[in-house]
């Protein structure tokens, strides 16, 4: 090969190499300014014309322009940006805030989380990245995720799978307390995060919803066997969690209770369809549609603070519940 054969191969080498760092910058979020380009790769500003006029026609081609839109210069910071592909990515700060919440759910596991962290911090410039995980670091070493937690990504799009082409499935499952798992037939509903824990929502026959851990599921196989729900009485998830809580059904009823604790906003965040019917020295009387089960759990976490009025029934059992939790603090009688 002749001096100018491998110079040139060596120019178009160097420009290859330079047009994919320009290309990676941009698509991470960032601007690049032709007077850096030039110091940064000693050339001319032709060159750097000539690079953007190529990465353009590129990205025409590619991507959606409609969507991604294209690059494009700007006067005030003198620099070039891919416009709406910025907006796209997660930003530092968005970043910090989803890391937070993840750290805080511990439904993943430790090597899922940071396997997560990597994926949304590529994202980020080399200064951004090292900025949040100098923040992270200390919140990442300590993370403990709960005590039966394993990877259950597969799962979770399985099932959604299966809820999607409605077809009954087969799961084998293994309920608190119990030694062996057992086979159930179920129609799966929707999933659901809660309270640390993945839940697949699913119907045995035509009973109400019930939610199955999806970290207590051995085997799932997707059965042959479909299953039809009309549009209008499709399962809503969305509608579910204004009236579930942890996760544990029972009936689904119309409850009416008073309150008089520090924070009303707290009970409207934690009963989303709860609706205020009075206001007086006493207190606040709330109405709420909740499956009585899981909602007795959360009533009792309010302490003295909190009155079931209606309906009666739901009183009483609350009344007995009292009874019984008060029987747990009483001195023991010493018989001779």
């Amino acid at each position: 090969m002749s001096t100018n054969d491998t110079q040139f191969s060596e120019e178009k080498t160097d420009r290859s190499m330079r047009l994919l760092q320009m290309f990676d910058r941009l698509q991470r979020g960032s601007g690049i300014s032709t007077k850096a380009l030039q110091q940064e790769f000693g050339i001319t500003a032709k060159s750097v014309q000539r690079d953007i006029g190529e990465l353009r026609v590129y990205i025409a081609e590619a991507y959606t322009p409609s969507v991604y839109g294209n690059i494009e210069y700007n006067r005030i910071r003198k620099e070039y940006y891919w416009r709406n592909r910025s907006d796209m990515l997660l930003h530092e700060k968005e970043i910090l805030l989803l890391v937070t919440i993840l750290l805080e759910s511990r439904g993943l596991t430790k090597e899922e989380l940071n396997r997560l962290v990597d994926k949304m911090l590529v994202q980020c410039s080399p200064e951004s990245e090292k900025h949040i995980r100098r923040l992270l670091k200390n919140e990442l070493f300590l993370y403990k995720q709960t005590e039966n937690a394993h990877t259950v990504k597969d799962l979770l799009w399985q099932l959604s799978e299966a809820k999607q082409q409605q077809r009954y499935v087969l799961l084998e499952y293994k309920r608190v307390g119990a030694r062996a798992y057992e086979s159930i037939k179920v129609k799966p509903l929707g999933i659901m995060f809660s309270e640390m824990y993945f839940y697949l929502l699913a119907q045995v026959e035509e009973s109400a919803p019930i939610a199955f851990r999806l970290d207590r599921i051995g085997e799932c196989s997707l059965l042959a066997e479909h299953f039809h729900v009309e549009y209008t009485s499709r399962f809503q998830p969305g509608e579910f969690r204004k009236e579930i809580q942890f996760m544990s059904t029972g009936e689904l009823r119309q409850v009416k209770f008073r309150f008089w604790g520090k924070s009303l906003e707290a009970v409207l965040d934690r009963l989303p369809n709860a609706v205020v019917v009075s206001q007086d020295e006493r207190g606040t009387v709330l109405q709420a549609e909740v499956y009585t089960r899981g909602a007795k759990m959360w009533f009792l976490s309010q302490a003295e603070f909190l009155e079931v009025m209606e309906p009666a029934d739901f009183r009483q059992e609350m009344q007995e519940t009292i009874s019984r939790m008060l029987g747990n603090y009483q001195e023991q009688v010493q018989l001779p």
